[in-house]
């Protein structure tokens, strides 16, 4: 199952001390509310810690530069639940980094997928970069990153179950494929509304990956300037402000939604033909 992993947003028009009551919706036994210096360029910063001492997810606000917007960021296991919860309170949000992954757990699935990100870096001519000993102390954990460390787009795959805090689990072929992806300008309006499996439409080679290795298919969403996609949907949501109300009543009374559509389609066809009539010229 492709999931959120980690997203990042920000809001303007919020106060800080709803959007940090946002972080106790998910709390577990043991978290821990802190509260110290932000980074970005905000001032201030609550966040959620684990008993680990980890951060599940904070809030940060305050300063010159970013007066009057909040930022929310999450990371993590609770990660979908804290999107839900954000797209749900704050839909207005916009989205500055997303990650969605899969898990995978048997035997030679790294050095599969690994194989597989290969042949997309060679296709699409990415930059890839192996981090770990992968010679000498593979029990370690290996990773391997496509796509250079300043790109929107990125991904990474690495051997879960090999990392310290999780080798008391005994799985050693737990492994995760996820796409990091910081959008850009419009994208991240779009970003802040699309499922974890639209994420791996980030980019051709994210789409080409997805294909060979989540056997998903997956439509593109680019993360970088989308004002095609955007200006439609812009247009489709003012319309539905200001006729959502007669197209419902209208689609009660004609029995159903489909068959306003097929009315809708019908009226459209009628206008068309209608501008490409001749007009009688009157004597």
């Amino acid at each position: 199952m492709i999931r959120f992993d980690a997203y990042t947003a920000t809001a303007g028009g919020v106060e800080p001390g709803f959007m940090a009551n946002l972080l106790m919706t998910h709390k577990c036994p043991g978290d821990k509310i802190v509260s110290g210096h932000g980074y970005h360029g905000f001032q201030d910063r609550t966040a959620l810690v684990d008993e680990s001492g980890d951060a599940v997810a904070a809030v940060l606000w305050g300063g010159e530069r970013v007066a009057g917007r909040v930022l929310f960021e999450v990371k993590g296991e609770r990660t979908p639940d804290y999107v839900a919860t954000l797209r749900e309170k704050v839909s207005a949000h916009r989205c500055t980094r997303v990650d969605a992954c899969a898990d995978f757990d048997q035997e030679g699935i790294f050095d599969r997928v690994v194989r597989q990100m290969e042949e997309v870096k060679a296709a699409y001519r990415l930059y890839g970069e192996r981090r770990g000993d992968w010679d000498d102390h593979p029990e370690l954990g290996r990773t391997f990153y496509l796509g250079a460390p300043s790109s929107a787009v990125r991904a990474r795959c690495y051997e879960k179950g090999k990392q310290p805090e999780y080798r008391f689990l005994h799985k050693p072929n737990w492994v995760r494929l996820e796409v990091q992806v910081r959008p850009q300008k419009d994208g991240r309006e779009v970003y802040a509304g699309l499922p974890a499996s639209d994420v791996w439409g980030a980019s051709p080679w994210t789409r080409d990956l997805a294909a060979r290795a989540l056997a998903e298919h997956v439509d593109p969403h680019p993360a970088g300037t989308v004002y095609r996609l955007s200006e439609r949907q812009t247009a489709l949501r003012w319309m539905l402000r200001q006729y959502g109300p007669h197209l419902a009543a209208e689609a009660r009374d004609l029995g159903g939604w489909d068959v306003l559509g097929l009315t809708l389609r019908s009226m459209l066809d009628d206008q068309q033909a209608e501008r490409h009539t001749p007009k009688r010229r009157q004597e």
